[in-house]
């Protein structure tokens, strides 16, 4: 039954997407003071919006999360990492994180409700 529920899917993608955006924050955070590191960045939003907008189930499945290089000022060490951005954005990944959390707890529940589990 989940298997073919649309929204679902869409929050499956967007707690993957999340997930390595953690990921990526916490490696950027660890070399947040290692010469030469450059802070990486996961985007997906984008391409879900798009598979969404044309409402194509095979093409939501085929949304992939990408690690890319991420913008910051340069430090003369040739890292750009900034510990202040990386901390927010962690905030508001795991703020994303828990909505779709919630989000995907109560679709499980109104599925188990129906079928009167």
């Amino acid at each position: 039954m989940l298997s073919n529920d649309v929204g679902f899917r869409i929050i499956s993608k967007m707690l993957d997407g999340c997930a390595l955006r953690h990921k990526v924050i916490a490696a950027n955070l660890a070399n947040a003071e290692t010469p030469g590191y450059r802070r990486l960045e996961v985007r997906f939003e984008d391409q879900l919006a798009r598979a969404v907008g044309e409402g194509d189930a095979k093409q939501i499945d085929d949304v992939a999360a990408e690690v890319v290089s991420g913008r910051g000022e340069m430090r003369p060490d040739g890292n750009n990492v900034d510990f202040g951005t990386e901390l927010s954005d962690m905030t508001k990944n795991t703020m994303l994180f828990t909505t779709f959390a919630e989000l995907a707890a109560a679709r499980v529940r109104r599925y188990r409700e129906a079928i009167g589990d």
